[in-house]
């Protein structure tokens, strides 16, 4: 059993992260083993999107020729214009999630190795937080 409830952690967490935590400390997994395995499969997510999307990227540009403007009133580029790299990483997890976060850093020239590094830390920090969040409710609520 413990087999399934992690792999549905990873599932879970792969395409909505913010789920995955309070449904693996649901099924009595250790919050411990909940973080890492959900931020594994954060990681994983933004990991096949930066190995199979720099180069889909870069074909694009060769091709096409220059870089479409991203929109400058967006959440997303007045963290990119103040914070760079490192508010990327930390508003992914908590707004598009790793796969479209890994997207939004190489349509901004992110070097994909930081890239990766970053949002995977991004995840891991938003897991222990959550996961803080989700042991400390669930032990008020059983007193």
């Amino acid at each position: 059993m413990e087999a399934a409830a992690l792999l549905s952690v990873f599932g879970i967490a792969f395409f909505y992260f913010w789920a995955s935590i309070p449904a693996g400390i649901a099924q009595g997994i250790s919050p411990v083993l909940v973080v890492a395995v959900a931020s594994v499969s954060y990681a994983c997510g933004a990991g096949i999107v930066i190995l199979a999307g720099q180069p889909v990227r870069d074909w694009i540009l060769k091709r096409f020729g220059g870089k479409s403007p991203a929109n400058p009133n967006s959440t997303i580029r007045r963290v990119w214009d103040r914070y760079g790299l490192i508010g990327l990483a930390l508003l992914a997890p908590v707004t598009t999630g790793s796969q479209i976060g890994a997207i939004i850093g190489l349509s901004f020239d992110a070097p994909p190795r930081r890239l990766f590094v970053l949002m995977s830390l991004g995840g891991l920090l938003w897991g222990i937080i959550v996961a803080v969040l989700v042991s400390l409710g669930v032990a008020i609520v059983r007193q």
